[in-house]
């Protein structure tokens, strides 16, 4: 089965060996599409097999920058199926990847994950391996390896450039944008494990546009939620806002200065 319309991004930082958690025990289904994120110019020694279909050798702040410039470069790819994004600090093998492709053709997901090893620095438990199971569906999944259809991951660009972090995109845009276009068919793959090797990201880092990664989130939830309860609130059961947007449960007065800021700077 070739799956050589999938676009999977595997980012580097320019430095340190290419690949270096990726056990290459297989031919790739898919496009590997290597992204140094430091934008140096450097290209990699390749060893034990391994290889790429493309190289993107761009500067990018944070993993919604990453993003955003992936979005850019395959925006007019209309042949894409999926595209996915594998985080340098994750262990994976070929072969893994390979089988999330073909369960998620067969079951036709809209949106998919690996599931994380019980050995994993871990954000969300839901993701957890769950040895006993094929695949779980879930609300969504995690920025830190989506696989997304690329209908889906087009619609959602708008908010790309807005967000650096990448915070908020995978729980609050992604999940709007799916019951807008009615793919809603998220799982994550218990089949096929990923070892996240590095401890989660600080939310309270500030970035170059003055915000930190929660604040960003926050700006994208209260932006989604105007949008659903302005137009689309009868695609929403108040069961899923409560569950993916703590509609009604939030408190965000720490952010309310900041999100009226940013809302009066950027056109939605």
């Amino acid at each position: 089965m070739n799956f050589h319309n999938n676009k999977v991004i595997f980012a580097w930082n320019g430095d340190d060996i290419v690949f270096k958690h990726i056990n290459w025990d297989a031919e790739p289904i898919f496009d590997v599409i290597l992204f140094n994120y430091a934008g140096n110019g450097q290209k990699p020694l390749l060893i034990n097999n391994c290889k790429y279909d493309e190289l993107l050798n761009i500067k990018t702040e944070f993993k919604g920058s990453l993003i955003n410039e992936v979005y850019k470069h395959f925006s007019n790819n209309t042949s894409i199926n999926y595209v996915g994004f594998i985080d340098d600090d994750l262990a994976i093998s070929i072969s893994g990847i390979n089988l999330l492709f073909e369960i998620a053709h067969n079951e036709h997901f809209d949106a998919f994950q690996p599931a994380t090893t019980k050995e994993s620095f871990i954000s969300h438990p839901f993701t957890i391996q769950q040895p006993n199971k094929v695949f779980e569906l879930v609300d969504w999944v995690e920025i830190m390896c989506p696989f997304y259809r690329k209908e889906l991951f087009d619609a959602t660009a708008e908010f790309y450039a807005l967000c650096i972090s990448s915070y908020g995109i995978d729980n609050y845009a992604i999940p709007y944008f799916q019951k807008i276009l009615g793919l809603n068919k998220t799982a994550v793959i218990h089949a096929v494990p990923v070892t996240h090797l590095k401890p989660v990201t600080d939310g309270d880092n500030v970035f170059s546009n003055g915000l930190t990664a929660r604040q960003e989130g926050e700006i994208i939830r209260s932006e989604v939620l105007r949008r659903i309860i302005k137009d689309h609130l009868h695609l929403f059961d108040i069961s899923f806002l409560k569950r993916v947007y703590e509609y009604k449960t939030f408190r965000y007065n720490k952010f309310k200065r900041d999100i009226k800021r940013w809302i009066g700077l950027r056109s939605f």
